[in-house]
């Protein structure tokens, strides 16, 4: 990977899930989505075990549990959209946005082309 270190996709809780346990299609398309955003990615959570889910709230069939999903910080209105782009260019298409992050997943069990608040 171009612009990310494995360490950014670690399960928070230090169980030992790591990059190994993400899509690499879905990591392919983080580093294609940063080169057009030209702005920095900061993922805040990317692969969990089942405890760290539960613990964060996530829901029993998150797409992080599988690794195709990860949430990116975004710091105000313009690297918001400036990151929403660069994910809908690079092909990304399921999308959910928080106050300070975007959730991306590409979860083929979960209906395409939607995006979503927090």
């Amino acid at each position: 990977m171009k612009h990310f270190q494995p360490h950014e996709f670690r399960c928070r809780c230090g169980c030992g899930l790591g990059m190994d346990s993400m899509s690499p299609r879905l990591l392919e398309m983080l580093d294609e989505a940063r080169e057009y955003a030209q702005v920095p990615m900061v993922i805040t959570s990317a692969i969990r075990c089942e405890a760290h889910n539960k613990a964060v709230g996530g829901k029993p069939n998150s797409s992080h549990l599988k690794g195709l999903a990860v949430d990116i910080a975004v710091h105000g209105s313009s690297s918001r959209f400036a990151i929403r782009n660069a994910l809908i260019a690079a092909g990304l298409n399921r999308i959910g946005t928080g106050k300070n992050f975007l959730h991306v997943d590409i979860d083929q069990t979960k209906v395409p082309a939607v995006e979503w608040v927090y």
